[in-house]
């Protein structure tokens, strides 16, 4: 997962919300974009990975900076500097982040992804992503428990051929070792 693109992806959903939103809204937010952009390009915007939980789809890490419980305390203390959770609510604390990962096409998914629920409740969404067969990736468990949601999973969720998935992950970790490559020079 890369933090600061999951970062700027949250700062963009907060700006197109009015800079405050109901958490779970927001987790659902970035998870439906994700999950467009797999239908459409076959690669998720945050890189962030997911588990199923009992109120439905959840991106793991992204979940464990809103509850604090994120390890990598370097991270933790940016989220904190961006970002303020309190009552169930998520506000940016600081607008000044960049958006310099985020690419025109990933601000045209997650815009459509605002613009559509824009003004939803936290029960209005709750409705949405718990309709039958909405994410047919998602596996109810108890509260308090997770079952990770494999990227392939997902991508089979949207149409993608067990084909395609293989390429699309065979590219991903070139790009993945590629990219390591260059942090380590």
């Amino acid at each position: 997962m890369n933090a600061e693109k999951l970062f700027q992806t949250v700062a963009f959903l907060l700006k197109k919300n009015g800079g405050k939103m109901d958490y779970y809204n927001l987790i659902k937010e970035c998870y439906i974009a994700d999950r467009r952009s797999i239908d459409a390009v076959g690669v998720p915007i945050t890189g962030d990975s997911y588990v199923s939980m009992n109120r439905g789809p959840v991106l793991k890490g992204l979940y464990s900076f809103i509850k604090g419980s994120n390890p990598d305390s370097v991270m933790h203390d940016k989220w904190n500097q961006y970002f303020s959770v309190e009552d169930h609510k998520i506000s940016l604390a600081d607008d000044s982040i960049s958006d310099s990962y985020l690419s025109k096409y990933d601000e045209s998914v997650l815009s459509e992804v605002a613009n559509q629920f824009y003004g939803y409740s936290y029960e209005d969404m709750k409705a949405y992503a718990h309709q039958d067969g909405r994410f047919p990736e998602w596996e109810p468990v108890a509260k308090g428990e997770e079952k990770p949601i494999p990227i392939q999973s997902v991508m089979r969720a949207v149409g993608i051929s067990e084909q395609e998935i293989t390429l699309l992950l065979s590219e991903q970790q070139s790009y993945e070792k590629e990219a390591e490559l260059f942090r380590s020079n």
